[in-house]
């Protein structure tokens, strides 16, 4: 292996259906893990492949069920069985949180799971040509024209630079009929908030979710409190679409938040491809992954994932679990430092393990600011 392991590259173009659509099913595979033995007795070749598969597995990111995924996943089923005999539109779902909450995970897995239950249903339907789920993402400074962009090169529609925002627009929305969608998620709206089009993003949204079969996901960051939902404009989205609860770990205000968190732990935990691993001792570090994480799903998964990473490269297998002192090395992003150093002794699952951590980053960041 070199010093700079390569990107593993499958080719897939995730803004277009086709590769979109092979990725998502990908990301339901999980790693076969024989018992410990029948890995201690493979050949240098065969666990060479085998830790190559889990380290591939890691590097994707571990995927959980959690408390969003639940939540949105019943939202959905209810908002596609109200629309299923409305003569085009209907209302949709609308998913906002805070960076770190997990949100678009969380999408990626419903549409997941919508794409396997309509194939089990209808084995035929990618065969047909159907593109029965949609995901695109809102560049930013995001415009009414820029939605039907991203919609028309995720359908493969080909336009020129000079086609009208009309004609783009009638274009796409045929093209989502006519290709069957049933649900479409697009994803960081938080782009399309500008006061300059505040009221023509408002009107191209309704009119999107109006005039298509497929029910929508308007999903993004804080998006209660952008021009797209208030307003008298923005209140005919609002009123359009029902909001999934999404359920946020840094804020222990919450019902039963300890309870929530520490299974999110757990879960994450059980999922590491890991021989020794034990998640019922993984979820006792709860209080410093906390501490550590401030909550982010996003920055949990990175750190439980970097310490299983490292453990499948020392190549002992009854070495495979994570402890507390795997914990004190891990790579954190600028973000998940500042927190770090802002939550000192009340952190609201305090723990000293960090101590010196903390210290370093702090005096770093001073020497920084100086």
């Amino acid at each position: 292996m070199t010093k700079y392991r390569k990107r593993l590259r499958s080719g897939g173009n995730l803004s277009h259906y086709l590769g979109y659509l092979t990725w998502v099913q990908s990301q339901r595979e999980s790693v076969h893990m024989p018992p410990t033995a029948t890995v201690a007795a493979m050949s240098p070749h065969q666990r060479r492949d085998y830790d190559e598969a889990r380290q591939a597995y890691l590097s994707r990111g571990i995927t959980v069920a959690t408390r969003t995924v639940h939540e949105l996943d019943a939202t959905v089923v209810e908002q596609m069985d109200a629309n299923f005999a409305k003569r085009g539109g209907g209302h949709g779902v609308f998913l906002s949180a805070p960076s770190g909450a997990g949100k678009t995970t969380a999408l990626h897995l419903v549409l997941g799971a919508v794409l396997a239950d309509l194939q089990e249903n209808d084995p035929g339907l990618l065969h047909r040509g159907d593109v029965p789920i949609g995901y695109v993402c809102i560049p930013a400074l995001g415009t009414p024209r820029s939605i039907y962009q991203v919609l028309a090169d995720y359908l493969g529609i080909d336009y020129t630079i000079g086609v009208t925002e009309a004609e783009l627009s009638t274009m796409v929305r045929n093209g989502i009929n006519l290709a069957r969608m049933e649900l479409l998620a697009i994803d960081e709206v938080q782009n399309l908030d500008n006061a300059a089009s505040a009221g023509p993003v408002a009107d191209a949204l309704r009119r999107l979710g109006d005039d298509v079969d497929a029910t929508i996901i308007l999903a993004g960051i804080d998006l209660e409190h952008t021009s797209i939902t208030t307003g008298h404009r923005g209140a005919q989205i609002a009123n359009r679409y029902r909001r999934a609860a999404v359920y946020d770990y840094a804020d222990s205000s919450q019902v039963d938040w300890r309870r929530q968190w520490v299974s999110l732990v757990g879960g994450m935990a059980a999922a590491l491809p890991l021989h020794a691993n034990d998640a019922k001792e993984v979820a006792k570090l709860s209080g410093l992954l906390f501490e550590i994480t401030h909550g982010s799903v996003g920055m949990l998964n990175s750190v439980l994932t970097q310490v299983a990473r490292g453990k499948i490269s020392e190549g002992i297998l009854e070495n495979e679990y994570v402890e507390a002192a795997d914990l004190e090395n891990v790579t954190l992003t600028l973000q998940a430092e500042r927190r770090l150093v802002q939550a000192g002794s009340g952190s609201m699952m305090p723990t000293t393990r960090l101590s010196k951590r903390r210290a370093l980053l702090s005096a770093r960041s001073k020497s920084t600011n100086a």
